[in-house]
């Protein structure tokens, strides 16, 4: 009589790894986090919510149930860069400089602001881009909510040292745009592509970029040196 061969006992299936499940709060961070890093990487053109919803392990039900409109959704990403950014104490910081009219100082802690701005959130400002190449609405709602306000200040204190003759006459909103515009410049092509085109610190850049903004705005007739007066001999 044949005996049937001994089937081996299988093991029983490991049980799935349990996961803790996310407060409210925290599951919100995470797919805003997720939301940014999606955007910044593939663009609004190229990232669904449902790519966003996925990233987090979760339905699409569970990220409108965060943000009930793509709108939401925006502002939180606002929300998050207002709060890293530290506008605010970086405002009372300006202000402060401002009474002491030291221009100096004034338009290097505002080109350091921009350039902390791109070193720490480089996927906020990778995001921005794609939004204006792809002509989404998100820099006019930055521009609504953060832009104009810090705009408006810079603008007001150009105007006040022009009318004390400390800058030169001029559209203050293209003087505005002149001060802003190394910072941008420079820290767009560190860190938003790459580019190694100045050996220093950001530290090195804004001073460096002070200094010869500082030099620029006087008057001429004040930046020209008096000739000097010296006594001719008559033969």
């Amino acid at each position: 009589m044949n005996t049937p061969p001994a089937v081996p006992l299988l093991a029983p299936a490991p049980l799935p790894a349990h996961r803790p499940r996310l407060s409210s709060d925290d599951r919100r961070r995470q797919l805003l986090t997720h939301a940014i890093a999606l955007f910044s990487k593939h663009g609004f053109s190229g990232t669904r919510t449902k790519d966003i919803a996925a990233a987090c392990g979760v339905s699409e039900a569970i990220l409108f149930r965060h943000f009930a409109t793509k709108e939401d959704l925006y502002h939180a990403i606002l929300d998050t860069h207002e709060a890293a950014a530290g506008k605010d104490e970086w405002l009372v910081e300006m202000r402060k400089i401002a009474e002491r009219r030291d221009d100096l100082e004034f338009i290097r802690c505002m080109l350091a602001q921009i350039l902390k701005s791109f070193r720490e959130d480089k996927a906020f400002h990778r995001l921005m881009l794609y939004a204006g190449l792809e002509g989404h609405s998100l820099p006019g709602m930055f521009q609504e909510r953060m832009g104009s306000s810090t705009l408006e200040f810079l603008r007001n204190y150009v105007v006040l040292r022009q009318r004390e003759g400390a800058f030169r006459k001029g559209n203050p909103d293209t003087l505005v745009m002149l001060l802003a515009s190394p910072a941008l410049q420079y820290a767009s092509s560190k860190y938003i592509f790459g580019l190694k085109s100045y050996p220093g610190t950001d530290k090195e850049a804004a001073e460096e970029f002070s200094k010869l903004l500082v030099g620029a705005l006087p008057p001429t007739e004040k930046r020209a040196k008096k000739p000097s007066k010296r006594k001719t001999s008559q033969s």
